[in-house]
């Protein structure tokens, strides 16, 4: 199989962080959203994955929502109301 390519959009702090709000990763298998944030997001995000809000293709999707060629995923940091 032949590496496919996703988009990766950030809001708010979490583009801060990435440096980016929007950023091009190459997945050569289809992965979850959990293992792909704990290889590629993580370290510069800084929050646990537990804290973030994630959709697919404008879809509110759950961590194990496993990735494919061609997905836009939203990552949102957490948020608080009041």
């Amino acid at each position: 199989m032949s590496n496919a390519q996703i988009t990766v959009l950030f809001f708010s702090f979490a583009a801060d962080r990435m440096n980016a709000r929007e950023k091009i990763y190459e997945l050569s298998t289809p992965v979850s959203i959990q293992e792909f944030f704990h290889k590629n997001l993580s370290a510069s995000l800084k929050e646990p994955l537990e804290s973030w809000l994630f959709s697919v293709n404008e879809e509110w999707v759950d961590p194990q929502y496993h990735l494919r060629p061609g997905d836009a995923l939203a990552v949102v940091p957490p948020v608080s109301g009041g």
